[in-house]
Protein backbone atom coordinates (compact mmCIF):
# COMPACT_ATOMS: atom_id res chain seq x y z
CA UNK A 1 0.00 0.00 0.00
CA UNK A 2 1.00 3.56 -0.65
CA UNK A 3 1.92 5.38 2.28
CA UNK A 4 0.16 8.47 1.33
CA UNK A 5 -3.32 6.11 0.33
CA UNK A 6 -3.82 7.21 4.74
CA UNK A 7 -5.23 10.09 6.05
CA UNK A 8 -2.84 9.89 9.13
CA UNK A 9 1.13 9.64 7.59
CA UNK A 10 3.71 8.84 10.14
CA UNK A 11 7.25 8.74 8.06
CA UNK A 12 10.46 7.10 9.60
CA UNK A 13 13.47 9.60 9.40
CA UNK A 14 16.87 8.62 10.18
CA UNK A 15 17.98 8.05 13.83
CA UNK A 16 14.41 7.18 14.79
CA UNK A 17 12.93 10.63 14.43
CA UNK A 18 9.91 10.91 13.09
CA UNK A 19 8.52 13.24 10.13
CA UNK A 20 4.78 13.67 10.86
CA UNK A 21 2.33 14.20 7.84
CA UNK A 22 -1.03 14.64 7.78
CA UNK A 23 -3.01 14.93 4.61
CA UNK A 24 -6.85 15.51 4.22
CA UNK A 25 -6.74 15.09 -0.04
CA UNK A 26 -11.15 16.58 -0.16
CA UNK A 27 -10.92 19.19 3.09
CA UNK A 28 -12.97 21.38 0.80
CA UNK A 29 -16.05 20.86 -1.11
CA UNK A 30 -15.53 21.05 -4.78
CA UNK A 31 -17.95 23.95 -5.36
CA UNK A 32 -16.53 25.85 -2.32
CA UNK A 33 -13.01 25.35 -3.74
CA UNK A 34 -14.20 26.32 -6.99
CA UNK A 35 -15.39 29.86 -6.18
CA UNK A 36 -12.37 30.39 -3.70
CA UNK A 37 -9.93 29.46 -6.66
CA UNK A 38 -11.48 32.49 -8.91
CA UNK A 39 -11.11 34.92 -5.73
CA UNK A 40 -7.64 33.53 -5.17
CA UNK A 41 -6.54 34.25 -8.21
CA UNK A 42 -8.52 37.71 -9.15
CA UNK A 43 -8.13 39.38 -5.36
CA UNK A 44 -4.42 38.43 -4.75
CA UNK A 45 -2.35 41.60 -5.52
CA UNK A 46 0.55 38.79 -7.33
CA UNK A 47 4.20 39.94 -7.77
CA UNK A 48 6.45 38.30 -10.67
CA UNK A 49 9.71 38.66 -8.67
CA UNK A 50 13.43 37.73 -9.44
CA UNK A 51 16.21 36.04 -7.90
CA UNK A 52 19.90 36.22 -8.92
CA UNK A 53 21.93 32.89 -9.40
CA UNK A 54 25.28 32.32 -10.31
CA UNK A 55 25.68 36.24 -11.21
CA UNK A 56 22.25 35.90 -13.61
CA UNK A 57 19.21 37.55 -12.80
CA UNK A 58 15.74 35.06 -13.60
CA UNK A 59 12.45 35.72 -12.92
CA UNK A 60 10.62 33.33 -10.09
CA UNK A 61 8.50 30.48 -12.28
CA UNK A 62 5.35 31.37 -10.58
CA UNK A 63 3.68 34.53 -8.89
CA UNK A 64 3.15 35.41 -5.18
CA UNK A 65 2.50 37.49 -2.23
CA UNK A 66 2.42 37.35 1.57
CA UNK A 67 0.26 38.41 4.31
CA UNK A 68 0.26 38.58 8.31
CA UNK A 69 0.93 41.84 10.43
CA UNK A 70 1.66 44.80 8.37
CA UNK A 71 5.04 45.92 9.18
CA UNK A 72 6.31 42.81 9.24
CA UNK A 73 7.98 40.60 6.03
CA UNK A 74 9.77 37.62 5.19
CA UNK A 75 12.76 36.83 3.09
CA UNK A 76 14.17 33.91 1.27
CA UNK A 77 16.88 34.09 -2.12
CA UNK A 78 17.26 37.81 -1.39
CA UNK A 79 13.86 38.53 -1.87
CA UNK A 80 12.06 40.91 0.79
CA UNK A 81 8.11 39.95 0.95
CA UNK A 82 6.55 42.90 2.72
CA UNK A 83 3.31 41.12 4.65
CA UNK A 84 -0.42 42.59 3.54
CA UNK A 85 -3.07 42.37 6.08
CA UNK A 86 -5.29 39.24 5.64
CA UNK A 87 -8.10 40.08 3.47
CA UNK A 88 -11.64 38.70 5.28
CA UNK A 89 -12.15 35.71 2.85
CA UNK A 90 -8.21 34.17 3.70
CA UNK A 91 -8.46 35.33 7.24
CA UNK A 92 -11.75 33.13 7.20
CA UNK A 93 -9.74 30.02 5.35
CA UNK A 94 -6.61 30.44 7.74
CA UNK A 95 -9.47 30.17 10.87
CA UNK A 96 -10.95 27.22 9.27
CA UNK A 97 -7.42 25.31 8.82
CA UNK A 98 -6.99 26.29 13.01
CA UNK A 99 -9.77 24.84 13.71
CA UNK A 100 -8.88 21.11 11.72
CA UNK A 101 -5.33 20.90 12.09
CA UNK A 102 -5.56 22.15 15.89
CA UNK A 103 -2.27 24.57 15.18
CA UNK A 104 -2.07 28.30 14.86
CA UNK A 105 -0.83 30.67 12.15
CA UNK A 106 -0.29 34.30 11.58
CA UNK A 107 1.47 34.40 8.28
CA UNK A 108 0.76 32.86 4.40
CA UNK A 109 2.33 32.40 1.49
CA UNK A 110 0.83 32.19 -1.50
CA UNK A 111 1.80 30.96 -4.90
CA UNK A 112 0.43 31.36 -7.79
CA UNK A 113 1.36 28.57 -10.39
CA UNK A 114 -0.15 29.83 -13.53
CA UNK A 115 0.41 26.57 -15.90
CA UNK A 116 2.51 23.50 -15.57
CA UNK A 117 5.86 25.70 -16.36
CA UNK A 118 5.54 26.92 -13.01
CA UNK A 119 7.23 25.42 -10.07
CA UNK A 120 9.17 25.82 -6.64
CA UNK A 121 12.37 24.03 -6.50
CA UNK A 122 13.53 21.76 -3.30
CA UNK A 123 14.11 23.86 -0.56
CA UNK A 124 13.31 23.47 3.48
CA UNK A 125 10.40 26.04 5.05
CA UNK A 126 13.38 25.66 7.94
CA UNK A 127 13.50 29.88 8.87
CA UNK A 128 14.85 30.96 12.04
CA UNK A 129 11.85 32.96 12.85
CA UNK A 130 9.44 29.42 12.31
CA UNK A 131 11.07 28.12 15.45
CA UNK A 132 12.55 24.80 15.61
CA UNK A 133 9.89 22.42 14.42
CA UNK A 134 7.84 24.51 12.43
CA UNK A 135 4.41 23.34 11.76
CA UNK A 136 2.81 24.32 8.44
CA UNK A 137 -0.27 23.78 6.70
CA UNK A 138 -0.22 23.63 2.60
CA UNK A 139 -4.14 23.67 1.46
CA UNK A 140 -4.14 23.51 -2.81
CA UNK A 141 -6.86 25.15 -5.12
CA UNK A 142 -6.87 23.85 -8.68
CA UNK A 143 -5.43 21.60 -11.00
CA UNK A 144 -3.82 18.81 -9.36
CA UNK A 145 0.14 18.83 -8.95
CA UNK A 146 2.68 16.48 -8.15
CA UNK A 147 4.16 17.53 -4.51
CA UNK A 148 7.79 15.48 -3.85
CA UNK A 149 9.46 14.94 -0.54
CA UNK A 150 13.44 14.18 -0.69
CA UNK A 151 15.32 13.02 2.37
CA UNK A 152 18.33 14.86 3.30
CA UNK A 153 20.78 12.16 4.29
CA UNK A 154 19.21 8.64 2.27
CA UNK A 155 18.34 10.72 -1.00
CA UNK A 156 14.75 8.85 -0.48
CA UNK A 157 12.26 9.69 -2.40
CA UNK A 158 8.22 10.02 -1.95
CA UNK A 159 5.33 11.43 -3.91
CA UNK A 160 1.79 12.69 -3.56
CA UNK A 161 -0.80 14.05 -5.17
CA UNK A 162 -2.36 17.21 -4.20
CA UNK A 163 -5.99 17.53 -5.46
CA UNK A 164 -8.08 20.17 -5.29
CA UNK A 165 -9.40 21.32 -2.21
CA UNK A 166 -6.71 19.02 -0.16
CA UNK A 167 -5.24 20.06 3.15
CA UNK A 168 -2.09 18.42 4.07
CA UNK A 169 -0.04 19.14 7.53
CA UNK A 170 3.95 19.37 7.42
CA UNK A 171 4.81 18.60 11.21
CA UNK A 172 7.60 18.37 13.53
CA UNK A 173 10.59 16.91 12.26
CA UNK A 174 9.80 17.58 8.36
CA UNK A 175 11.51 20.46 7.89
CA UNK A 176 14.42 19.35 9.55
CA UNK A 177 15.07 16.05 7.67
CA UNK A 178 13.70 16.47 4.52
CA UNK A 179 13.47 18.62 1.20
CA UNK A 180 9.84 19.60 -0.59
CA UNK A 181 9.42 20.53 -3.94
CA UNK A 182 6.72 20.99 -6.69
CA UNK A 183 8.11 20.25 -10.17
CA UNK A 184 7.19 21.31 -13.32
CA UNK A 185 4.13 19.72 -15.43
CA UNK A 186 4.86 19.34 -19.03
CA UNK A 187 1.84 20.31 -21.10
CA UNK A 188 0.05 21.16 -18.30
CA UNK A 189 -2.46 24.30 -18.97
CA UNK A 190 -4.55 24.55 -16.06
CA UNK A 191 -3.83 27.23 -12.78
CA UNK A 192 -3.36 26.18 -9.30
CA UNK A 193 -2.98 28.37 -5.99
CA UNK A 194 -1.18 27.24 -2.76
CA UNK A 195 -1.56 28.70 0.33
CA UNK A 196 1.16 27.91 3.29
CA UNK A 197 0.29 29.00 6.45
CA UNK A 198 2.95 29.18 9.05
CA UNK A 199 3.57 31.16 12.57
CA UNK A 200 6.26 33.40 12.88
CA UNK A 201 7.49 35.48 15.46
CA UNK A 202 7.49 39.44 14.81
Amino acid sequence: MDIFEEQNIPMSLSGGRLGYIRFWPNWMPPKEADLLLERAIKQTPWRHDTINMMGRTIPVPRLQNWFGTPGTSYKYSGIRLDALEFPSWMEQLRRSIEIQTKADFNRALVNYYRDGNDSVDWHADDETSLGNEPVIASFSLGVERKFDLRHNLTGERLSLKLPHGSLLLMGPGLQSFWKHRIPKSRGLQDARVNFTFRHMTD
